[in-house]
């Protein structure tokens, strides 16, 4: 009966899971590491996974279907017995496999044999709450993909884990997370030009194109890019978001004619120049 309850349980979480497809990829420090204590990471890694499998981070958006990639490198096991242990320390790389990528590094998870962990956004959990606000991250990127700005409270999300965790006395990297997920939910021409991006991929996959109306968003999409050049500079978070979607934007701005987009972006995302350099006559 126990068992018929448990998976019933993972069946109704997964039905309101925001994300579809959760690869968790690990490597380790093999000078620091034996081969055999990795199952203590291969536990963490499933821990992890079915974490993000069951819990819901939005019920009012239970169909999004995010992939997720995690990568982490585990640089030591913190032991204090011949096989207990209390902490793991690594660097984390995780991604939405297109346009949303992220690096943590100096993260200790304290973490223990049998160790569980909750959702429960309102106490602060090392682990679940690193979870969470990565979570919330990528579901506020994908939201406002849909709709202009959409992404907001979950951007706002994010910020009040910070908080419980910087009031938790965890300050050492959360204080750097509050200012990255400021940076990202305050910087409105970026998110204004992922949503205008997104609107023509739509437009161009559907039946019917207005031309018109395809030339004048990719137009502002430009002048998205520009303001944030103006205001920031070569901004990393428009140039992750630029580079995954370089061939797709050069492709657009050639078939409408836009070479002015062509000529600032040669300049603005030189990592990609050669492509631009293909369209411009």
């Amino acid at each position: 009966m126990m068992i018929k309850s448990i998976l019933f349980i993972l069946l109704f979480s997964n039905l309101f899971s925001q994300f579809g497809d959760i690869e968790v990829t690990y490597e380790y420090n093999s000078r620091l590491i034996k081969d055999n204590k990795t199952y203590i990471l291969e536990e963490f890694n499933e821990l992890i996974k079915n974490y993000l499998k069951i819990s819901t981070f939005s019920s009012e958006n239970n169909d999004l279907n995010i992939p997720l990639k995690i990568h982490i490198i585990y640089e030591k096991i913190h032991f204090t017995g011949e096989n207990d242990f209390n902490k793991l320390s690594c660097q984390l790389f995780l991604t939405n496999k297109s346009d949303q990528y992220y690096f943590a590094k100096n993260i200790n998870f304290p973490y223990f044999k049998g160790k569980t962990i909750y959702h429960n956004p309102t106490f602060f959990d090392p682990i679940s709450s690193f979870l969470d606000y990565y979570a919330y991250l990528f579901i506020a990127g994908e939201l406002d993909s849909y709709e202009l700005f959409l992404g907001g409270s979950y951007y706002q999300k994010c910020i009040d884990i910070c908080n419980i965790a910087i009031d938790s006395g965890f300050s050492s990297i959360w204080n750097n997370f509050e200012d990255n997920i400021k940076n990202l939910k305050n910087n409105e021409d970026l998110r204004a030009a992922r949503y205008n991006f997104y609107y023509c991929l739509d437009m161009i996959n559907s039946e019917k194109i207005d031309i018109d109306d395809l030339k004048n968003t990719m137009e502002i999409f430009i002048k998205n890019i520009k303001s944030i050049y103006d205001k920031f500079g070569y901004d990393k978070n428009t140039l992750k978001f630029i580079n995954a979607y370089h061939l797709e934007i050069a492709d657009l701005l050639n078939m409408l004619e836009l070479e002015d987009g062509l000529l600032f972006l040669l300049n603005f995302d030189s990592k990609n120049k050669n492509t631009y350099e293909s369209y411009i006559k």
